[in-house]
């Protein structure tokens, strides 16, 4: 047997582990008006009396219609912008085209462009350049700025603050298992990877709207699955969490596509760098806390006492959120009842 193909969306990204090592290895920021560099979700720059952040993300296609992958990484790459409690204000694209002919580079530039433009735009922000080239495969990618009076980072999560989760989890399964045609019992592959694409289409501005000035530590949960960047809230904050499995809403199919053994290309590494921190149940939910998301949810931690409300008013808007759990006090750790 050959080894597993490597997945596309964010589950093609490098490892926790790997990318860790060569971060560290940077020297800090010395310019006066770089706030911070690498760690949290996007760089923040001084802006005149306020903040700007920066930050790129790209997606290497994981189906044909470039449509759709424009959308989804424009959602994606903002992403990062939202969970800063930023407004997205200008996009730079980087695009690889597969070898095709002028006519099908130009039409297939001209729907990218267009798709990315409209979404970009219903958020606030405008494309203002970028760059193309030709390459193996269909790859999209936006460096995004954005602009925020006070930036929400991974820090400052507190004991007692309630975790709400804004989406559903299960992309990276799901995409692999579309991969490898799985065929599983009871399950309509199709349906599942449809209700993924819908996931992964729906923009978080909204959802970030709402927790934003309440939201003590965010961030949005792609590569590194919702533990990977649960533990990187606690590192940030120095605390800990407890969260229910059975209050984390996973996407259609996930569970029974988990409990086949399909997994994405990453969760390995994902397990790896996390699990020793983790002390959960040995069941196909916990596997797909180390799922990476592709246009993942937002995951903020706010105070206890507005939880419910901020629900409610997410849920009235048509934000699937769910309340999964507490910060704790202690040491980083991560306890899954």
């Amino acid at each position: 047997m050959g080894a597993k193909p490597l997945c596309g969306g964010c589950g093609a990204k490098v490892g926790a582990a790997a990318l860790s090592d060569a971060l560290a290895r940077l020297p800090a920021p010395a310019r006066a008006d770089v706030l911070s560099g690498p760690g949290d979700d996007a760089a923040i720059l001084t802006h005149g009396a306020g903040t700007q952040v920066i930050t790129t993300d790209h997606l290497r296609a994981t189906c044909g219609d470039a449509r759709l992958m424009a959308r989804i990484t424009a959602i994606h790459a903002m992403g990062d912008i939202w969970a800063m409690g930023a407004q997205p204000q200008a996009a730079l694209a980087q695009i690889t085209l597969p070898r095709m002919s002028a006519a099908l580079q130009a039409e297939t530039l001209a729907e990218i462009m267009e798709e990315a433009a409209e979404i970009f735009r219903d958020a606030g922000a405008d494309i203002v350049g970028g760059h193309t080239s030709i390459g193996a495969e269909l790859t999209i990618g936006f460096t995004l700025t954005g602009l925020a009076t006070k930036p929400v980072t991974k820090a400052g999560a507190k004991p007692g603050d309630a975790l709400i989760l804004t989406k559903a989890i299960g992309t990276g399964t799901i995409l692999a298992a579309d991969m490898a045609l799985a065929r599983i019992p009871g399950l309509i592959l199709g349906q599942a990877v449809q209700a993924a694409y819908a996931s992964m289409s729906r923009p978080l501005g909204p959802a970030a709207a709402i927790l934003t000035p309440h939201a003590h530590a965010m961030t949005d949960v792609t590569g590194f699955g919702l533990a990977g960047h649960l533990l990187e809230m606690l590192d940030a904050s120095g605390a800990a969490a407890t969260i229910t499995l059975d209050a984390v809403p996973f996407l259609a199919g996930a569970e029974s596509l988990a409990a086949a053994g399909h997994e994405s290309s990453l969760a390995p590494a994902n397990r790896l760098a996390a699990n020793w921190r983790v002390r959960a149940p040995q069941d196909a939910r916990a596997a797909l806390l180390y799922d990476p998301q592709t246009a993942g949810p937002l995951l903020a931690a706010v105070p206890a006492d507005k939880a419910a409300s901020l629900l409610a008013t997410l849920h009235a808007l048509g934000e699937p959120a769910s309340l999964i759990g507490h910060v704790t006090a202690g040491d980083p750790f991560l306890t899954v009842l």
